[in-house]
């Protein structure tokens, strides 16, 4: 199993998951106004318009799925920006 965390600009969250359901990952987790320092400088959650705020998107899937959908998932990255961290993960 593979653990995959995105945190990107909430605006993009449908593209985002319209990537997850073209590979059949249904299951996922979304976390709202994820704050952070990074290449972009500090991201605050408190951004009163929920434009600008930053969001995490986490599922676990079987490593096939994740393979098939790694070209998707980097087109979307290099278009919207974005981090992808996949880790192994054991569901118990």
């Amino acid at each position: 199993m593979k653990k995959i965390e995105v945190i990107i600009e909430s605006v993009y969250i449908k593209r985002l998951l319209k990537v997850f359901k073209k590979h059949k990952i249904g299951g996922y987790t979304v976390i709202k106004d994820v704050e952070g320092y990074g290449g972009h400088g500090f991201q605050t959650a408190d951004d009163v318009s929920d434009v600008l705020s930053n969001i995490l998107v986490f599922s676990v899937c079987k490593k096939e799925l994740l393979e098939n959908m790694q070209k998707d998932l980097k087109k979307f990255l290099e278009t919207y920006g974005g981090k992808c961290i996949v880790s192994d993960a054991t569901l118990l």
